[in-house]
């Protein structure tokens, strides 16, 4: 009959270990700062990709890639630490247009008017118009999710983290 060997391990033998770990939980601004920043990246990859993990519908508008245009909406992205550094918001701004573009929803009729010049331009059947104000008939647009993490992001944000754990940012 065989005898076995037993190995017992303790966890006194990993107390310090554990303290530093649990150290380092509790001060995150560091890893929730890299962490905003990877979010950040990622929803603009968003815009330039035209939609993840499934495409927008295109835009009407022949400028640029859809929800880009001038970039403003894209370049607003931002993230905000908590006064703790335990939490991250990521987020837009000031942009009025930027729940209806993520969401999608409908405007109603309006009038435009001229604010920067005394006509506003539009080119029609090749020639260019202007008019003082125009009558907009409303919009129906398209929910285009921007503001989304892709599985990749989270595993990566993951991976962060642990390491975080294992060795602080300095």
């Amino acid at each position: 009959m065989a005898d076995f060997i037993n190995a017992t391990i303790e966890r006194h033998e990993f107390d310090t270990l554990l303290e530093i770990m649990k150290d380092r939980a509790v001060h995150l601004k560091p890893i929730m700062a890299v962490t905003g920043n990877m979010v950040v990246k990622s929803v603009r990859q968003n815009f330039r990709d035209g939609g993840r993990p499934e495409k927008w519908t295109k835009s009407k508008k022949p400028k640029g890639t859809t929800l880009v245009g001038t970039g403003a909406l894209m370049r607003s992205i931002h993230y905000k630490l908590d006064s703790d550094g335990n939490a991250v918001t990521i987020m837009t701004g000031p942009q009025k247009y930027a729940a209806i573009l993520h969401f999608g929803g409908t405007t109603a009729p309006h009038e435009i008017k001229a604010r920067n010049f005394k006509a506003l331009g539009f080119m029609r059947g090749g020639e260019k118009v202007h008019y003082r104000k125009v009558n907009h008939p409303g919009s129906n647009i398209p929910a285009r999710p921007y503001m989304l993490l892709q599985d990749e992001d989270i595993e990566n944000i993951k991976k962060v983290m642990l390491e975080y754990l294992k060795d602080p940012i300095k």
